[in-house]
């Protein structure tokens, strides 16, 4: 698993580390309520539907467009019952190929993750999100009644359930995207000059009186006798 503190931690208590199969059981039994990072599905991914989003891309892009977190299949979302999956079904590359098809720009980090019960009879499988960088996140879909034509909106978890953004909503994304990045962008251009600083002194003081890089090379090499 990518993280090692999620809101199931949180809720049960435990300290930072791997999820584990008993603690996706032990919230379920205590009806750990869904949340903006916690999104309970009782069937494995399904292909998109004609006319219809690709789910599985818009769940996705939802949570990393919000915060990151945790989407848990097997279990029913209205009354958290621990229902399981087959793992034999599970296909994580078509999973996240689906969201390399539809999610852009592209989400890195993403990770599916079999937790499988001690006695090996029931199984969950967890897609756990980060919170991206480059939020905002479209999906890509398209009608059934024009297929050729592609739609794109930014889908974002709003407490337990999917919202769509508003124009002002995706101009706020956006706008938080290149102060990140501008942010990101001034912290290395910090590091560069400090080490720039650090290391020209002790270069100087290394090199013999009136030397220099551009002469060094080459007054060792008229010191050599001749061929």
């Amino acid at each position: 698993m990518a993280r090692s503190w999620t809101r199931l931690h949180e809720h049960l208590g435990v300290l930072p580390g791997p999820l584990t199969f008993d603690m996706v059981a032990k919230a379920a039994a205590e009806r750990l309520a869904e949340s903006d990072d916690l999104d309970w599905k009782e069937q494995l991914p399904q292909p998109p539907r004609e006319g219809r989003w690709n789910e599985l891309a818009k769940d996705v892009a939802a949570m990393a467009n919000t915060r990151g977190g945790l989407i848990i299949f097997g279990v029913r979302d209205t009354t958290c019952e621990l229902v399981g999956i087959d793992p034999g079904e599970v296909n994580t590359d078509q999973y996240a190929q689906w969201v390399r098809n539809h999610v852009h720009p592209y989400l890195s980090g993403l990770t599916f993750t079999t937790l499988t019960s001690p006695h090996g009879a029931t199984s969950v499988l967890v897609a756990d999100v980060p919170a991206s960088p480059m939020a905002p996140h479209l999906v890509y879909g398209t009608a059934a009644r024009d297929k050729d034509q592609q739609a794109a909106v930014a889908p974002y978890r709003d407490r337990d359930h999917t919202a769509w953004m508003a124009e002002h909503q995706l101009e706020r994304a956006y706008r938080d995207r290149f102060t990140r990045a501008q942010h990101a962008d001034d912290t290395l251009q910090r590091l560069i000059n400090h080490a720039r600083e650090t290391v020209k002194p002790s270069s100087r003081q290394n090199r013999p009186p009136g030397s220099s890089l551009s002469h060094a090379p080459n007054a060792h090499c008229r010191a050599l006798p001749p061929v």
